[in-house]
């Protein structure tokens, strides 16, 4: 995409004093009107995110906005270097945690590209090349907004942007007040003495970074109420947008589909059932190696996610138990997964996700999981076929940024058959202990066996990469199931580890 000058925006005509009195009012009954929609309808969110040279005026201008709506219904966040729980978990953590429900509005200064402006300033080589680390952080980028519009964001993206003059003019203003000065940052003063170079990397971050779905609008800073109605303008635009529903995607082509008929779902073991004591023998070594293992100095360096699928009875809940009976109870969190809950459901669904992973030297465990997207949802029709079509490639890139970040991914698919699931239904309902794990959505759920199991050879032909592998684990020997998952995770991270 064509890099777009930033100093040409500051040449454009601005307001007179009258022009601004005259259309000020106008702008703030319709932007209050506008929110009001938004709370009314709940179909969409609205994220703003403000970045700008410094002294462009920023904290300003968002300052103005809060003046003209409703309170209430929007919150404003700011952001500082990561502190330590962020830097725990991948890049993109804190601002999951903070998208906004259906019906409300989040201001953002700077956002998530705080940390690509700062990564773009230190890899500047001056002759136009970006760095491995730069790339990868503009595709992260690129591909959330991606996918918040498509869940329901309206995404609207102002760069604020003054002459140097103004920017030197302004800055020595707030140095030379005392209360003040603590605005002016030894970080700003920097960028200030380096202007065109801060201004040719700023163009180029928002070259990489425009979309039709999330575009950039650059607005000129220099004057306080052309600026403050410019960026309400661009507000209004976003909660209009937010009124209607977002435009389909069309789902990419995927090679891997094509692979799905060679996904073995095998429920059988090959070779003879584990005996009892042979059973108990290995399982103590399996859990005493994990247990080892996650006792290392080094795996507090690392984090694990393992994720649990498998159709109804087929044993996920006592693999998990196999696990964390090797664990201290400090070091693991279960976090079992069902219908998302109306606050769930307000937002892109990975955002539940998104919120418990775990820290460094730490396991999250998930029975069932996101891709509950592209199995209960796809089957049940739950979600329409565009949105199940293009989560593969969203939750390949979620798991990804797990990997980069440290994090062993570990994925099972526990494979029943049919007729021992139907065993496993009559056992349980014959055992008053286990009648409250057999409900009517696991007898509706079997109907649909087919297409549940069509479903899964999509999921692990799409989905199993690299860095976050799949083990389909034949699951109609209860024994050999657990025994293979404890294997399997144990090997993961033994191998992550070194």
């Amino acid at each position: 995409m064509p890099r777009r000058r930033l100093h040409e925006v500051l040449s454009g005509r601005r307001l007179t004093r009258l022009e601004y009195k005259h259309a000020l009012p106008k702008l703030q009954d319709r932007l209050l009107d506008a929110q009001f929609e938004l709370r009314q309808a709940q179909s969409r969110a609205v994220v703003m995110i403000v970045t700008g040279i410094p002294a462009a005026g920023r904290s300003e201008v968002v300052n103005e906005l809060l003046g003209w709506l409703d309170p209430k219904l929007v919150t404003v966040y700011g952001f500082r270097g990561m502190n330590d729980v962020e830097c725990q978990r991948p890049v993109l953590w804190r601002y999951w945690r903070i998208v906004p429900p259906k019906g409300r509005i989040a201001i953002l200064h700077a956002g998530w590209y705080q940390e690509l402006m700062q990564l773009a300033g230190r890899g500047r080589s001056g002759k136009g090349s970006r760095p491995p680390e730069l790339k990868r952080a503009v595709d992260r980028i690129r591909q959330l907004e991606r996918m918040l519009v498509q869940d329901g964001v309206s995404l609207v993206k102002v760069h604020l942007h003054v002459a140097p003059e103004t920017q030197k003019k302004r800055l020595d203003a707030l140095q030379s007040d005392k209360t003040t000065r603590w605005r002016v940052s030894t970080e700003d003063r920097r960028l200030a003495r380096d202007y065109h170079a801060i201004e040719r990397t700023l163009e180029s971050i928002l070259a990489a970074t425009e979309q039709p779905t999330a575009p950039w609008h650059v607005v000129d800073g220099t004057d306080a109420e052309h600026r403050a109605l410019e960026v309400g303008r661009r507000l209004l635009a976003g909660l209009e947008v937010a009124q209607r529903p977002p435009a389909a995607a069309p789902a990419a082509p995927s090679k891997a589909a094509k692979l799905a008929t060679r996904v073995s779902l095998t429920s059988l073991p090959t070779g003879a059932r584990v005996a009892e004591e042979e059973y108990d023998e290995q399982l103590e070594q399996l859990q005493g190696r994990l247990a080892l293992l996650s006792r290392r100095k080094h795996f507090e360096r690392h984090a694990v996610v393992a994720v649990f699928e498998g159709m109804d009875a087929s044993g996920k809940g006592g693999a998990i138990r196999r696990i964390t009976a090797a664990l201290d109870a400090r070091q693991f969190r279960v976090v079992p997964i069902s219908a998302p809950s109306p606050d769930e459901l307000a937002r892109p669904y990975l955002w539940r996700f998104w919120f418990h992973l775990p820290p460094r030297g730490n396991y999250t465990i998930f029975d069932r999981s996101w891709y509950g997207r592209v199995l209960v949802e796809r089957v049940r029709a739950l979600a329409p076929a565009r949105d199940w079509q293009r989560a593969y490639a969203e939750i390949n890139e979620f798991e990804l940024q797990l990997a980069e970040h440290s994090v062993i991914v570990a994925k099972f698919w526990l494979s029943v058959s049919r007729a021992e699931q139907l065993a496993r239904f009559g056992e349980r309902d014959r055992n008053p202990l286990k009648r409250f794990k057999v409900d009517p959505e696991d007898w509706m759920n079997r109907k649909h066996w087919n297409e549940y199991q069509r479903a899964a050879r999509d999921m692990i032909a799409r989905t199993d990469t690299a860095h976050a592998p799949w083990t389909v684990v034949a699951a109609d020997d209860k024994r050999h199931a657990r025994l293979v998952v404890l294997r399997a995770l144990a090997d993961r991270i033994e191998t992550a580890l070194g």
